[in-house]
C-alpha cells in the first residue's frame, strides 16, 4: 500500500494539487488522504483509486494500471510480484522505490558482485551475454548505474552486503575488469554507511544458503524481503515469511568474515587479478613480436 500511497502522490503533485486542494473535491478529511498517500491506510477500495485519480487530471491508461496494482495491493496474500518488462521493469521500479525509503537493506548474494556494488564495465559484460537490442542494453545499463546513487545521497540508507567468495572469483569480462570491480568494491567498504562482508570458499559447505535475497527494514513500516528471478521479482511482507528470512540472516553473518578480513580478501583477490592481467598483456605482446 505504500507504493500506492506513493504514485497517488505523484498524480496529485503532476496536476499541481495540495492534499488541503483535493480533500474537498472529494469529500475527505485531509488526514484521510495523508494515511492513504504514506500507506497508513490499510486497503484502498478501486472506487476511491478511480475518484482520486479522476480528479487529479489522469488519464483512462493511469487509471487502469493504478487499479489493477490496487487489487493486487488489496489481496492481503503477504506478497506481490512484480514483472520484468522490457525497458525499466515493473519489479526494479518497485525495488527502487522500497530501496529508497529503506533506512536499513542488508542483502545476501552467492554468485555475482551486488547490483548496488557493480562497476560500469562489469554492468557491460554481463549485459552482453544477454540476448538484448542494444537499445534495451543501455538503458538497463542506465538503470543500474542510476541506482548507485542512493549509497551516497544525504541521510543514507544503511547497507550491508553479504557476499559469497565465489562471486569474486567468478570472472565477469577479463582480468582488468574483475581487478576495478573488487577495486571499486574496496572504496564502496569505506564509506560510513556501507558494510561489505564475505562467506569464504574454506567454509564450505557451511556457507550455502540458497538464492540471493534481500531484506529492507523501516522506521515505521514492518520489513520487506526482495527475491529476484528471472521472469519477475518476488515482495514477502508476510511476518512469518520475513522472520524466517531474518533467522536465515543471522546464519549467514555467523559464517561470513567480518568487515576487515573482507577487505583483506577483496584486496588479495583483487591484486590477483591486476598480475594476471598484466601477464596476459605480456603474453599477447610476445605473441605479437613472434607473428
Amino acid at each position: 500500500m505504500r507504493e500506492l500511497g506513493d504514485l497517488l502522490r505523484e498524480h496529485r503533485e503532476a496536476a499541481g494539487l495540495t492534499l488541503r486542494d483535493l480533500a474537498p473535491k472529494l469529500g475527505r478529511s485531509i488526514a484521510h488522504l495523508h494515511r492513504i498517500e504514506t500507506g497508513y491506510r490499510g486497503t484502498t477500495s478501486e472506487t476511491e483509486v478511480v475518484h482520486y485519480l479522476a480528479t487529479c487530471g489522469a488519464r483512462y491508461q493511469d487509471v487502469e494500471a493504478l487499479i489493477t496494482f490496487c487489487r493486487e495491493a488489496g489481496d492481503d496474500r503477504g506478497y506481490w510480484l512484480a514483472p520484468h518488462g522490457q525497458w525499466m521493469s515493473d519489479s526494479l521500479r518497485s525495488l527502487i522505490f522500497h530501496e529508497t525509503t529503506a533506512t536499513r537493506s542488508i542483502s545476501y548474494e552467492p554468485e555475482v558482485i551486488p547490483g548496488l556494488l557493480q562497476t560500469e564495465p562489469y554492468v557491460r559484460a554481463l549485459l552482453a551475454r544477454q540476448d538484448f537490442t542494444d537499445e534495451r542494453r543501455a538503458a538497463l545499463l542506465q538503470a543500474r548505474m542510476e541506482r548507485q546513487r542512493i549509497l551516497f545521497r544525504n541521510n543514507p540508507t544503511q547497507f550491508t552486503f553479504f557476499v559469497h567468495e565465489r562471486a569474486l572469483r567468478l570472472e565477469v569480462g577479463d582480468y582488468r575488469t574483475m581487478a576495478e570491480q573488487l577495486l571499486a568494491m574496496l572504496f564502496f567498504a569505506d564509506q560510513r554507511n556501507i558494510q561489505i562482508r564475505i562467506l569464504p570458499s574454506s567454509a564450505r559447505d557451511t556457507a550455502v544458503f540458497g538464492g540471493a535475497f534481500r531484506l529492507l527494514g523501516y522506521p515505521k513500516f514492518a520489513p520487506l524481503v526482495y527475491l529476484d528471478c528471472h521472469i519477475a521479482g518476488l515482495f514477502l511482507e508476510d511476518a512469518r515469511q520475513v522472520a524466517d528470512f531474518q533467522s536465515l540472516m543471522r546464519q549467514i553473518a555467523k559464517v561470513a568474515l567480518d568487515a576487515g578480513q573482507s577487505r583483506g580478501l577483496v584486496a588479495t583477490l583483487a591484486d590477483e587479478y591486476d598480475r594476471a592481467e598484466g601477464g596476459w598483456d605480456d603474453a599477447r605482446r610476445v605473441a605479437q613480436e613472434q607473428l
